[in-house]
């Protein structure tokens, strides 16, 4: 019998273990799968930065796209820097409160997880009551604290980055009055809408064109009236008025094969040759 009973107790202490470690092994698993431990209140759930930061370096929780509601000059002096596909992007908060930007917003994100942050965390809370109130599709997170609560913590930040240098293809030659097209592109770090500005070194000017998309190719069409060699330039500016450096393509006009003086010569003595009357310049 104290055998008996001393492997009842020993089968009972056994199963008390195994079913603690599978309560222990269930839990950490939930936790590891479940990073937000805020609960969803208004339609939004705020989420700390820490939180914010972990959701953003790891695409296995999917993709979350942080949206900086700031306005253009916070966003250009310094934003959060997470690793590609989940970058910020700038939205402010006065375009959402247009009802043509909130139509494109909630166009745009359609079913997205979103993360909303500005300074301290004021204008997010109002950015995200705004999406509620629209019947926004996808997952809205408010990070506490904004980017001062980022840096606080020591999380990354980046100032905004001009576009790269654009490049320009086309004909290096061509005739007085011919039009030339000309294929421009360029790309923005921060994937920023583009404007291209061109200089084409004539009267003309420098003319600027846009907004694209980054990484958009850009058709634009010249001709240019007299004989001679031309350089165009071109740069991008993004819409924070970013700039590239120029980068240049010369374009030449190449003289008749008659030049100039010869056929003047040849037309005031026209009655030596009057062969001249039937030759026109090319």
């Amino acid at each position: 019998m104290a055998t008996t009973g001393w492997k009842s107790w020993l089968g009972l202490c056994c199963s008390c273990i195994l079913i603690f470690t599978t309560i222990t092994v269930s839990v950490t698993a939930t936790s590891e799968q479940t990073p937000i431990s805020s609960v969803s209140v208004n339609g939004y759930t705020d989420i700390t930065v820490e939180e914010a930061w972990n959701l953003l370096t790891d695409t296995s929780n999917g993709i979350q796209v942080p949206i900086d509601v700031r306005r253009d000059s916070e966003w250009k002096t310094e934003h959060i820097h997470t690793p590609s596909p989940e970058n910020p992007i700038h939205y402010p908060l006065s375009t959402l409160q247009d009802k043509e930007g909130l139509q494109e917003f909630l166009s745009l994100f359609a079913g997205e997880e979103i993360i909303l942050y500005c300074r301290t965390g004021g204008r997010s809370v109002s950015a995200a009551n705004i999406l509620v109130d629209a019947d926004f599709s996808g997952t809205i997170y408010n990070m506490l604290g904004g980017i001062t609560a980022w840096i606080d913590s020591g999380y990354p930040t980046i100032a905004n980055r001009p576009p790269g240098l654009p490049e320009i293809n086309g004909p290096t030659t061509g005739s007085p009055g011919t039009t030339l097209d000309y294929m421009i592109v360029s790309s923005d770090p921060d994937n920023d809408e583009i404007y291209y500005c061109l200089n084409w070194s004539d009267e003309t000017g420098e003319t600027c064109l846009g907004p694209y998309m980054s990484g958009e190719e850009v058709m634009v069409s010249h001709s240019w009236e007299e004989q001679g060699t031309y350089v165009i330039q071109v740069k991008a500016r993004d819409s924070y008025n970013d700039e590239s450096d120029w980068v240049t393509l010369e374009v030449t006009m190449p003289k008749s094969r008659m030049s100039f003086s010869l056929y003047e010569f040849l037309q005031s003595h026209s009655k030596m040759f009057p062969f001249v009357r039937h030759l026109r310049m090319v």
